[in-house]
């Protein structure tokens, strides 16, 4: 068994020590694992993070959803740690993961598959209580209110039937509120007092094309904004503005990225498509990266990788592939994409055969791959932990 030895050890040591001193809530046992491996013999810099998660998908119907994390200080990445940190949760983690999020010193995990949101405690992974919510998809945060997108629930039936936006207490886990949007909602960002919630409709017999806007104060549906269909990603840049993505139809209809601005009346509206497919996109403090996969007609794959600069009123477009070591070339199927806060590295999953163990690259600001390690099946969110 390989753990944090050092660490463990010294903990271990204190806590022993019972007549002289006790160990305190403010010096949480570590993170341990059996499965581990260490990337550097010495720490990695994590600037202002400790570490981060990985959620590992695994197959719908599977039950194979796993937890790994990465230790800064120790270089040592740790697999399938949730069972470990809680022996006594029968199931282990669930079903299908689709989020994950530190906030408020919890972690937040979406089960889709379990139709449960997992709460944990950041620092040891340890678990807090679970929220039920039917068919959930991502999280977003306002103080201690936590909202999650929901596939059901909302107005219509059958294929139609609209999804909804659940609310729920950050501290006690009591649903507070739900509201109905489009079909199949997706990611969520919060700004100016409203959630912006993108709607897919891809279970659906039409594809959705609309951006739902909440009023946060009432929490109640206040508009749509038409964008393009099928929308997935969603996220807001420094400047206020919003960038999304688009999946398209699979066939005649590209997957895109867009940039959604506020109008003159001071409401956001205004849509500009960008002609790059986009599968997935991460934010960091400057840029904003983006991979696309497309098919032709015999499904053989095309990626193509980029970045650019968003400003205050639009974007500068460097058209240039943000791996730069040419390594990019032996990632098979790009799955999760993260920027570190703090450094400016990032993190590309690589899912492989989306059967079996996928595997993870971390790269330098400049694009260079520094390190490379196995994950569980279908590595596909991430959330980096702050010190």
């Amino acid at each position: 068994m390989k753990i944090n030895t050092k660490h463990f050890l010294s903990v271990l040591a204190v806590c022993s020590m019972g007549f002289f001193v006790s160990c305190s809530e403010d010096e949480p046992a570590p993170i341990v694992a059996s499965d581990t491996e260490k990337v550097s013999e010495t720490s990695v810099d994590g600037g202002a993070y400790a570490g981060f998660y990985v959620l590992n998908e695994g197959n719908m119907g599977s039950n194979k959803c796993t937890l790994d994390y990465f230790d800064y200080a120790t270089a040592t990445y740790m697999r399938n740690i949730y069972a470990e940190q809680n022996p006594g949760v029968a199931l282990e983690l669930g079903d299908t993961g689709n989020d994950i999020a530190v906030h408020g010193g919890r972690l937040y995990i979406v089960l889709n598959g379990s139709h449960k949101v997992e709460v944990l405690d950041a620092r040891t992974a340890k678990r807090i209580g679970q929220v039920d919510i039917s068919s959930p998809r991502y999280l977003a945060f306002d103080g201690d209110n936590v909202y999650v997108s929901s596939f059901v629930g909302g107005e219509g039936s059958g294929k139609d039937e609209h999804g909804t936006v659940v609310r729920f207490d950050a501290r006690s886990l009591a649903v507070t509120g739900k509201v109905s949007v489009g079909l199949q909602p997706e990611e969520m960002v919060v700004t100016g007092g409203k959630l912006y919630v993108a709607n897919s409709g891809q279970l659906s017999s039409k594809y959705d094309n609309t951006v739902s806007v909440i009023d946060l104060a009432s929490f109640k549906m206040e508009r749509s904004i038409e964008a393009a269909i099928n929308m997935h990603h969603l996220v807001l840049d420094r400047f206020g503005n919003m960038w999304a993505s688009s999946r398209g139809n699979y066939q005649d209809i590209s997957a895109c990225l867009m940039h959604i601005t506020k109008d003159s009346d001071g409401a956001f509206g205004k849509i500009s498509t960008i002609d790059f497919p986009c599968t997935n996109l991460a934010l960091g403090s400057k840029n904003l990266y983006f991979y696309g996969t497309t098919y032709d007609a015999s499904w053989n794959a095309t990626i193509t990788y980029d970045y650019l600069e968003p400003t205050a009123t639009g974007y500068t477009d460097f058209e240039k592939n943000f791996i730069t070591d040419g390594t990019e070339k032996t990632i098979v199927a790009p799955y999760a994409l993260a920027v570190q806060p703090s450094t400016g590295a990032f993190v590309i999953t690589d899912a492989r055969n989306y059967t079996s163990s996928g595997e993870l690259r971390y790269y330098s600001p400049a694009g260079k791959l520094q390190w490379t390690v196995k994950t569980g099946d279908i590595p596909g969110h991430i959330a980096f932990l702050p010190k």
